[in-house]
């Protein structure tokens, strides 16, 4: 028996899983593994324009339907612009939604990058695949409507789960 794979809309807009999978019809379960504020590692500092001494919110999520685990999500949310974002329960919440409702921020844009890698560790424990396994990886820093930088992501995807489709029109 083949699972069915699903195709959200991530390359062509700036949606987020939850939000395709909703559109979709879709029920999905999401596992929260890690919602703590630390001081970031200097790359993610830099991405997110976080002076020293600045915290962000660390959140790690696995995403999962019926057929299994289709994304491990890990996010960095700066959180001088989102205070007290680490007691939102996201098992339930939506990240850009709780950007967006409850702190009154306007995500305008994104830079989203996609590449394949291999399982390896954390990656292969959570999607439950054998180490080594492709997976598809996402990696993302999202920017306000003023162009601050408010948050950066490394998604990794199940690609025997979840596949990633583009619809291009020319002109």
């Amino acid at each position: 028996m083949t699972s069915t794979t699903i195709e959200p809309a991530i390359a062509q807009k700036l949606s987020t899983l939850t939000e395709d999978f909703a559109n979709q019809g879709i029920e999905t379960n999401t596992e929260v593994i890690e919602a703590t504020l630390i001081d970031p590692p200097r790359p993610i500092a830099a991405l997110l324009d976080v002076g020293h001494g600045g915290s962000v919110l660390k959140l790690v999520r696995r995403r999962s339907t019926v057929e299994g685990p289709v994304a491990l999500l890990y996010n960095y949310v700066r959180a001088d612009l989102a205070p007290g974002i680490q007691k939102v329960n996201f098992s339930k919440a939506s990240l850009f939604g709780t950007l967006e409702g409850q702190f009154g921020l306007k995500i305008a844009s994104a830079r989203r990058t996609f590449s394949a890698r291999a399982a390896e560790g954390n990656v292969a424990e959570y999607l439950e695949l054998p180490t080594g396994s492709p997976v598809q990886y996402l990696e993302q820093v999202t920017y306000l409507s003023d162009d601050r930088p408010i948050e950066y992501s490394d998604v990794w995807i199940h690609s025997g789960r979840l596949r990633v489709t583009s619809l291009l029109s020319r002109r």
